[in-house]
């Protein structure tokens, strides 16, 4: 059975090792993780998640800051402010990991980019 501990623990390498440093080989996903987006499949399987979490695309990403958790057996939900380097302005983020035997099988974000504060009156 998972703890809490062991479910968030998991969960925070995918957000610091993949998400921030790009290096999805240090994150314990399991053979069959599936990550859906916006509610629309963006990843099927370790080896393709590994490869999306070095793509050039996620170099926008600078940080992950003000996480907040709510863990249920092996299920948690990560709510947090996604740093960007195209707006000045966190994208809020909730994500939603479960965790089986220390190896994530799921992941499910949610996320709203706000608009940059730049150049408004």
């Amino acid at each position: 059975m998972s703890t809490r501990g062991s479910v968030i623990e998991a969960a925070e390498k995918y957000l610091f090792h993949g998400l921030v440093e790009h290096d999805g080989s240090k994150v314990p996903l399991a053979d069959d993780v599936v990550r859906i987006e916006q509610g629309r499949n963006t990843g099927q399987g370790r080896d393709e998640l590994i490869q999306a979490l070095a793509h050039d695309m996620m170099n926008v990403i600078t940080g992950i800051r003000n996480v907040r958790w709510i863990v249920e057996g092996e299920q948690a939900v990560a709510f947090y402010d996604l740093d960007v380097t195209v707006s000045d302005r966190p994208v809020l983020i909730s994500e939603r990991f479960r965790v089986v035997d220390g190896l994530i099988t799921e992941i499910e974000a949610i996320f709203h980019g706000q608009p940059a504060t730049g150049g408004e009156s």
